[in-house]
């Protein structure tokens, strides 16, 4: 996102681009844990073990808590996105402060998941390795 020096502005429209992003990156995420959900269900179906039921409920505990902070994220980006359409429609230049601000939080919380998701993800892999 461009800043400049002397004003520290921000575009609007450079933000509700990266508002949009942000939301289609939640979306990526959202898909890609419904395909993982599908795994799990696949070994479930596949291992009636106490051990791999144990720690098929351990990831699906897992991928219902990621699958809230997707939901509860998405949400507030949304919010941020209908508030800077509406500020574009009467003032289509900079984003004041707070609207900054929001998004850097934002952005570190949507990493923040990334990591999260990444980390997730290799941990679910090695449990498909062991029993697929």
């Amino acid at each position: 996102m461009e800043t400049t020096a002397k004003t520290n502005k921000v575009s609007l429209h450079t933000l509700y681009d990266a508002y949009n992003s942000d939301i289609r990156s939640l979306d990526f995420y959202k898909e890609e844990l419904q395909y993982l959900e599908m795994r799990l269900g696949t070994i479930v179906n596949a291992n009636t073990g106490q051990e791999v039921l144990s720690q098929a409920e351990h990831f699906q505990n897992i991928f219902l808590i990621t699958g809230e902070n997707i939901g509860k994220l998405k949400g507030k980006i949304q919010v941020s996105l209908q508030y800077v359409e509406d500020v574009i429609k009467t003032k289509p230049t900079h984003a004041d402060e707070k609207t900054i601000k929001d998004y850097g939080v934002y952005g570190k919380e949507l990493h923040e998941l990334e990591n999260s998701f990444s980390n997730m993800k290799l941990e679910f892999n090695k449990f498909l390795a062991k029993y697929l």
